[in-house]
């Protein structure tokens, strides 16, 4: 809570400067001195009131002046940036588990949901739009600043979704079909295999989007044969023998952007600082803190605090008495035409 008008404060002197600072303006004829105004009958009704109600009362008046107010949370504009399209593969290779977490083995998806969960957060500002790719590539969710939403359908990717295979260039072509050529825009496409499946190749749909200004980047998930120790290593095994990294380049370099490996869990997390220094966040802009007025409260304490009668017994409140004697007037007569 914060005080709009803090300086009002001062105003609590008041009542003592008038009782003891001000200088004698009448004395009666016991030469006790006294403060002399028109208005002072009007406040007759009230003797009697105790001093702390008055106290209070007073108290309650100068913060109503100081105008409290309760801070709401403030309205973000964020500076316009880009566009990202993440394109995720959801084919039967990403169940592999052979990412590293502290020491623990994740599937593929797993870990990659939990960085482009926290990449989406990271862009606030940004419009994002997922893509979802196997056998066929299918728009998950169109460009948006919607970031639970898109929360929510990262955490809901799997497997089942779209097949086995992955197609690669349908991905490409997708993102660009749906991307906003208006604004600077980056796709980043997350696979580990090669593309066996679709009609559209991903080198050719790789230039088609780098004429139009798409910047593409590609990851490429999966561990090295010498990961993890134990029958694997010993046989030669290579997790990622599936993923075609020249492939992947190629597509970084004609896109402008580039290609990343992620080993593990803590290769994906740097590379998401490596693509936000590559595409500048959008920066935010405060545009609008709502403030709550707060002042009717202690306002209408004091006015409780007025009105409640002094003698509780065989006694009508104050303001009553003084609405009465002003209503019980006769109204005033207009004043006859002059006659002719």
């Amino acid at each position: 809570m914060i005080l709009a008008w803090p300086w009002f404060v001062l105003a609590l002197v008041l009542p003592l400067l008038v009782r003891f600072g001000l200088p004698p303006l009448f004395a009666d004829k016991r030469g006790r001195t006294r403060l002399v105004h028109d208005g002072f009958p009007l406040l007759l009704p009230q003797a009697g009131q105790p001093v702390w109600r008055m106290a209070l009362c007073w108290c309650a008046l100068v913060l109503a002046l100081c105008r409290p107010q309760w801070q709401s949370e403030p309205l973000i504009h964020y500076q316009a940036s880009r566009d990202l399209i993440l394109a995720v593969d959801l084919s039967d290779s990403m169940r592999t588990q052979d990412m590293l977490d502290e020491g623990e083995q994740r599937d593929r998806l797993g870990a990659v949901k939990e960085q482009l969960k926290s990449l989406i957060r990271a862009r606030a500002g940004d419009r994002i739009a997922l893509v979802v790719f196997a056998d066929h590539a299918y728009l998950l969710s169109p460009l948006t600043e919607e970031i639970p939403a898109l929360l929510r359908l990262a955490d809901e990717l799997d497997f089942d979704l779209v097949g086995p295979t992955t197609a690669i260039g349908e991905a490409i072509l997708l993102s660009h079909q749906h991307a906003d050529l208006a604004r600077p825009t980056a796709l980043l496409l997350v696979t580990d295999g090669r593309n066996t499946a679709g009609n559209a190749d991903p080198l050719t749909e790789a230039k088609r989007a780098a004429a139009a200004g798409i910047r593409l980047y590609t990851l490429g998930v999966g561990a090295d044969p010498d990961t993890f120790a134990g029958v694997q290593s010993q046989a030669g095994l290579d997790p990622s023998a599936e993923l075609d990294e020249p492939l992947l380049q190629q597509i970084a370099e004609l896109g402008h952007g580039r290609y990343f490996r992620a080993r593990s869990q803590s290769d994906l997390a740097a590379i998401n600082q490596a693509l936000d220094s590559l595409e500048p966040v959008a920066r935010p802009q405060t545009l609008y803190q709502p403030n709550v007025e707060l002042y009717p409260w202690p306002l209408a304490l004091a006015w409780l605090l007025l009105m409640w009668p002094a003698r509780l017994r065989g006694a009508s409140p104050s303001w009553l008495r003084l609405n009465w004697a002003f209503w019980r007037r006769p109204p005033r007569q207009p004043p006859e035409p002059p006659h002719a």
